[in-house]
């Protein structure tokens, strides 16, 4: 019996093309919790920074920053990995050195250490429904000072200096994203780890738990869950692992997952 649903958001739950969350989406993740059926978003978006089409759905649990970060429905963080000061002054100092656009991911904000027209996905989030909000200018670079560290950092560099420098990094892990786009987070931590200590938390067997994914980034959720359901528009690594393929996200891929494991 399932108990507890897990989405990806962008080209899963997120129609990056049209910009929305289609009402059959809303209406499906609606009845689901109606039925008592937890829903859960995996994410390499910060926790507090889903925008508010994502927020309206109200999600039970959010693994947030491709899962260092496990917070609930009122944005209370339950479980959090976070970088140590060595960690954030390499990468600090990698980014000086080859002029890099950098942003870290703390509890609270992002904050922009350095050229953030460089950051390629910094403009589209802040004109879209997640606005300036979750974002502070950092010129001084010196958040990472005050306190508690961050648990992920954004970074465009050069892949080439990427590899050359942290290639063989027995610490960070750097998740690309786009043609010089890296999220950056501890070695070995994805979502599927974050979703695996929130089964924990929540005395969960994969026998209860369906996962639903397009991308690279979803592979690692597809090992935990017996229902795996990939997007129509998903990547063909992640159709092979499917256990059903639905439609993709802008033509009812979601209901219609719902409806095939009579959840709805």
């Amino acid at each position: 019996m399932i108990k507890m649903c897990v989405f990806d958001v962008d080209g899963t739950l997120f129609d990056y093309y049209n910009n929305c969350v289609h009402a059959s989406t809303i209406e499906a993740l609606k009845r689901l919790q109606e039925n008592g059926i937890l829903i859960a978003v995996a994410t390499g978006r910060v926790h507090y920074g889903l925008g508010k089409a994502l927020n309206d759905l109200h999600f039970d649990y959010i693994c947030a920053v491709n899962g260092a970060v496990i917070a609930d429905s009122d944005q209370q963080v339950l479980i959090r990995h976070d970088f140590t000061r060595e960690d954030v002054d390499q990468i600090n100092e990698f980014a000086h050195q080859y002029d890099a656009g950098l942003a870290w991911k703390f509890i609270d904000h992002v904050y922009i250490y350095q050229h953030k027209e460089k950051i390629d996905w910094y403009e589209g989030q802040v004109h879209s429904d997640i606005g300036l909000t979750p974002f502070l200018d950092c010129p001084k670079q010196d958040r990472h000072l005050k306190g508690d560290l961050p648990q992920s950092a954004s970074i465009n560099a050069p892949p080439s200096k990427i590899e050359e420098v942290f290639g063989q990094s027995k610490r960070l892990s750097f998740l690309r994203c786009s043609e010089t786009g890296y999220d950056v987070v501890l070695k070995g931590m994805n979502k599927g780890v974050g979703i695996s200590e929130l089964m924990r938390l929540k005395g969960f067997e994969k026998e209860e738990i369906m996962v639903v994914g397009d991308n690279y980034n979803d592979l690692s959720m597809f090992e935990l869950a017996a229902y795996r359901v990939a997007m129509g528009n998903a990547i063909n690594e992640i159709k092979e692992k499917a256990t059903y393929i639905t439609a993709d996200c802008a033509h009812d891929g979601i209901y219609q997952a719902c409806l095939h494991y009579d959840l709805i």
